[in-house]
């Protein structure tokens, strides 16, 4: 699966974390979304991303100038969109001051993928469409690694049934078998336990999901890693610009640069 394979407009935007599916769809019937400079009034149109230029409200969705990647450690109870009709916070309240203080100047920012609302932990958040957009394209495999509180007892037989629902992950149509499928067991407590699981797409509560199918309910969720990025060292709720090093070693995980 190539990551310039014709994908739909809305589909394309909530990637990128304009705002929901809904939200998408609303914005380009509205007339707010050019590609190639041509406004399209149509959820369905199919883009290649990477070949096509798309504006939101006359912001390119491309490399920027100067790039902005930053690192949040996102608490629980915030949501990972750029606006939230049912009024809850969002990512973007942590970014204020990255923004730049000239509306018209200020810096069009995006979450780099989505942890639902209950989930903590690493968050990329970027003004670069391109970078964000190979982030989550599942055809580039960045891993992402998450800690689990779960209710009950994990034992052998259940790691090997996780570990083989984590290596058959694969892109649509292209299911496959990996090797190094890491679901470790931390710690087993009485009647609880703590996994680490690493995942190479980003399914809607996929580790949830995986945990339940064997038994196991997770009362606590965190990503502590996004590829090479970690949140080690990173109070709940803080966020920091990432280095220009991390941002170098972030492109190379998904080729920018090298095309």
């Amino acid at each position: 699966m190539n990551e310039n394979e014709p994908i739909r407009l809305n589909r394309f935007l909530a990637q990128l974390g304009v705002g929901s599916r809904r939200f998408c769809d609303e914005i380009i019937l509205a007339g707010k979304v050019r590609v190639d400079g041509v406004r399209v009034d149509s959820p369905g149109k199919k883009i290649e991303p990477g070949k096509q230029s798309v504006d939101v409200e006359g912001t390119r969705l491309q490399a920027p100038v100067n790039p902005v990647v930053l690192l949040l450690h996102k608490p629980r109870g915030v949501v990972s969109t750029v606006t939230d009709p049912q009024g809850r916070p969002t990512v973007l309240d942590f970014t204020r001051r990255y923004m730049g203080k000239r509306r018209r100047k200020q810096k069009r920012l995006y979450p780099v993928g989505r942890l639902d609302v209950n989930t903590t932990g690493a968050l990329l958040i970027t003004n670069d469409g391109m970078l964000c957009y190979r982030l989550t394209h599942p055809s580039f495999e960045v891993p992402k690694t998450y800690v689990a509180r779960v209710r009950g007892t994990v034992d052998e037989g259940k790691l090997k049934r996780l570990r083989r629902m984590v290596g058959r992950a694969g892109t649509r149509g292209e299911k496959k078998r990996r090797e190094d499928a890491p679901v470790d067991l931390v710690k087993q407590m009485d009647k609880a336990a703590v996994l680490r699981i690493t995942l190479r797409e980003g399914r809607n509560r996929q580790v949830r999901r995986m945990c339940e199918v064997v038994g196991l309910r997770v009362v606590k969720l965190k990503r502590v890693s996004f590829g090479p990025v970690s949140i080690r060292d990173l109070p709940v709720g803080s966020i920091r610009p990432l280095s220009k090093k991390e941002i170098e070693t972030l492109k190379k995980t998904v080729h920018l640069g090298e095309d």
